[in-house]
């Protein structure tokens, strides 16, 4: 089955645009695609990078039904937000109303038997996607490149974690993005399947030697107890029930109960047909995105 038009939710977002430019290299296979947007601002960036948006907002069920109208497929994406559930149920009723034939899911990497809610939350919505009928991919990334890079792009000498010494395993939001691309236009090949997204392991003081050379200062780890991480989130706005699943998530990181949080897989390799992008190889590519200190 090769999908007709797909809807891209949180199509300015780091993954969301990350599967928009993996889809537009991939126009060969790709029919139309919609970028959700929940306001003009939001649509007017994406009609910038050639996307053609539509209205898609979470607390207005009635923009789902219209905005997924026609779609073969979907690319879902829920917020950091004890509303994920609620959120992610209002899109799947109205993707089966609207027809929408498989679901792209992006979860996260955890045992299927977590107790932290920012995993487990991930994992209820993926058996409703599967009870519903639709076909399926699920992406389950471990920790985002993107995401400790975006706090290098500011202070590059000084390297901030939350998981003490350990080897933790390692995606960019391009390799998941173009997985994504991969699974919304072929879903023969890549239906039923849960798809585990982590290249490369490395401890954040390995990662701090890494990077040392290639960005030419001295980058430092500075380890903070994950103790520390629950204020932060609170005081950064984020819901109380939901920064308590991420903080107790990282705690049990940092005490090496998560063991799956240093595993690696082929999978970027399996569906992309070369491997996973290293942290050497994106700094190399991002360096100059870097501040020089004074």
């Amino acid at each position: 089955m090769k999908t007709g038009r797909i809807v891209v939710t949180g199509a300015t977002g780091t993954v969301g645009s990350a599967v928009l430019g993996a889809l537009s290299a991939r126009n060969d296979s790709a029919g139309e695609v919609l970028g959700t947007a929940r306001s003009e601002a939001a649509a007017d960036r994406l009609r910038a990078q050639g996307v053609t948006p539509v209205a898609f907002d979470y607390e207005r069920p009635e923009t789902m039904r219209w905005a997924l109208e026609d779609a073969d497929a979907l690319f879902l994406a829920t917020g950091y937000s004890v509303d994920m559930l609620v959120h992610a149920k209002r899109a799947l009723d109205a993707a089966r109303a609207a027809g929408v034939r498989h679901i792209v899911h992006l979860g996260a990497l955890a045992d299927p038997e977590t107790p932290h809610a920012h995993f487990a939350w991930h994992q209820l919505t993926e058996r409703a996607i599967a009870a519903m009928g639709f076909t399926w991919t699920n992406l389950h990334p471990n920790f985002f490149v993107d995401t400790v890079w975006a706090g290098l792009m500011r202070r590059p000498d000084r390297l901030v974690h939350f998981v003490g010494d350990r080897r933790v395993s390692w995606i960019t939001a391009e390799d998941i993005g173009a997985v994504g691309a991969a699974a919304l236009t072929d879903p023969d090949s890549w239906a039923g399947q849960d798809l585990p997204l982590a290249g490369e392991a490395l401890s954040l003081a390995g990662l701090a030697e890494l990077l040392t050379p290639i960005l030419g200062v001295e980058v430092r780890y500075a380890p903070r107890p994950a103790a520390e991480l629950l204020p932060i989130l609170l005081k950064q706005g984020m819901e109380p029930a939901y920064a308590a699943g991420l903080a107790s998530g990282m705690a049990e990181i940092e005490t090496g109960g998560m063991p799956e949080a240093g595993a690696t897989f082929d999978t970027v390799e399996r569906v992309l047909g070369r491997p996973a992008i290293g942290w050497a190889d994106f700094a190399r590519s991002h360096k100059n995105e870097v501040a020089r200190p004074e």
